[in-house]
């Protein structure tokens, strides 16, 4: 948990040193009445830019809303339903146990980055962003907090129902385009895979190298016995292993044009480490998953997918050959995630207007109404305590002490007056029989 939370403040750190935004950050010149920047997820600084450009920020989410970016634009998650991602691969519909974890890993994130992630991305803003006028550059939390607009790469079709403000727009799908023809000699072996294609690919940032060697060894024997009766494409950034290991029907390359071969009808599954977009895309042409997630979304993926009963997953650190080779033949012969696929995928493409037509009349509707102030919801202006309801459960609890304390007095005072009054039906009592005596 707390390695993710220095990652953000490095790459951030990383990124204020590059030439192409030391130079923006020194401009004199440019205007702009808007500025696009990703402020959620590990580059918060840039929203530093609105003060310097005295421009609307319109924050762009990579994946989807993390629990401090939610907080900080007035989307409160619950966590009963809402599954935090990155830290424990939940579902929408949890146990209490699993209940009690989520709603910890939340709030966890939330105050910690309000009482240590914000502080320390402050403190690089004020670094690296020196302009004139930059001494009069707001909390970056209260910046963030003012951001217009979150466009949001993420939707149901992909995850999981949410509740949202309209602050923030589902534009899940925008990078998504009609995919290229494919090159020649991918194309001819596509067609000719009668029996159907298996596609590897762990992404552009992570590689199969990556793992162990044993467990490298597992996945590229257990690919290389479907090569019998299918074909089957791995992409592997070392070109020497590439070399040695391809066959006719098993073809090794550092690069294949992804969407391209997911959209091909005879692309039977695609084993993926679950990132989101390489995902998506699965999501998007209906091709059934085996997902070997590595660190951070990728388990939440995985278990979406699983979820949805898209496909299965696999634990990347432990799998064996056999695992592998089993996990494969399920999804293959079973009906069911094939058929699942093609159903989300006709969910993630109904929608009345593309994700990028979406996208551009938002940002463009934030323009005309210059900020749109009034899709900030007034949950932002509240205190914490105010958000989470706790002068209101401490009003009722105290409520609640008095109303039990009054019915402790007055059953007191009746257990008092009912004492007294069998006691002095006893004397009577007693002083009758003394009389007859």
């Amino acid at each position: 948990m707390f390695g993710i939370i220095e990652i953000g403040i490095e790459l951030s750190r990383s990124a204020l040193k590059t030439e192409p935004l030391r130079k923006l950050i020194s401009d004199k010149d440019s205007k702009y009445d808007v500025v696009i920047t990703e402020t959620g997820l590990f580059h918060e600084p840039f929203v530093a830019f609105g003060h310097k450009f005295n421009a609307t920020i319109i924050d762009i989410s990579s994946v989807f809303l993390f629990p401090r970016s939610a907080y900080v634009t007035g989307n409160h998650m619950p966590t009963t339903y809402v599954p935090v991602g990155f830290y424990f691969s939940f579902h929408d519909r949890m146990t209490f146990v699993e209940r009690v974890k989520n709603t910890f890993l939340y709030y966890w994130d939330v105050f910690y980055a309000k009482l240590y992630y914000y502080k320390k991305q402050d403190a690089l803003m004020r670094e690296h962003f020196i302009y004139p006028g930059s001494e009069n550059i707001p909390d970056l939390e209260y910046m963030i907090s003012n951001t217009a607009l979150t466009l949001m790469e993420h939707d149901l079709a992909v995850g999981y129902p949410v509740p949202l403000h309209k602050n923030v727009v589902q534009v899940s799908g925008v990078g998504l385009k009609t995919p290229d023809p494919l090159p020649q000699d991918l194309q001819k072996f596509m067609d000719e895979s009668k029996n159907g294609v298996i596609y590897f690919s762990f992404g552009s940032l992570f590689n199969i190298t990556s793992l162990r060697p044993e467990t490298q060894q597992a996945i590229i024997n257990a690919l290389s016995t479907f090569t019998k009766y299918k074909n089957v494409l791995m992409k592997i950034n070392d070109e020497n292993l590439g070399a040695k290991l391809s066959s006719k029907n098993f073809v090794i390359k550092p690069w294949f044009p992804q969407r391209s071969i997911l959209a091909h009808p005879n692309c039977d599954l695609f084993i993926t480490h679950g990132g989101l977009h390489g995902t998506m895309e699965g999501f998007y042409h209906g091709v059934p998953m085996v997902v070997m997630p590595v660190v951070s979304d990728q388990l939440y993926n995985a278990k979406i997918i699983e979820t949805h009963g898209l496909g299965l997953s696999l634990d990347s650190q432990s799998i064996t050959e056999q695992q592998l080779i089993d996990t494969i033949n399920e999804v293959l012969k079973n009906p069911k995630y094939r058929e699942n696929a093609r159903k989300r995928s006709a969910i993630f493409k109904d929608k009345p207007i593309s994700p990028m037509d979406n996208a551009i009349y938002w940002i463009e509707y934030v323009i005309r109404h210059k900020g749109a102030p009034h899709l900030r919801p007034a949950v932002l202006d509240l205190y914490w305590y105010q958000r989470l309801m706790l002068d209101v459960i401490v009003f009722y609890l105290f409520i609640s002490a008095i109303l039990i304390f009054i019915l402790y007095l007055i059953l007191k005072l009746f257990h008092r007056c009912l004492c007294i009054l069998i006691s002095s039906l006893f004397f009577r009592d007693n002083q009758t029989k003394f009389k007859k005596l």
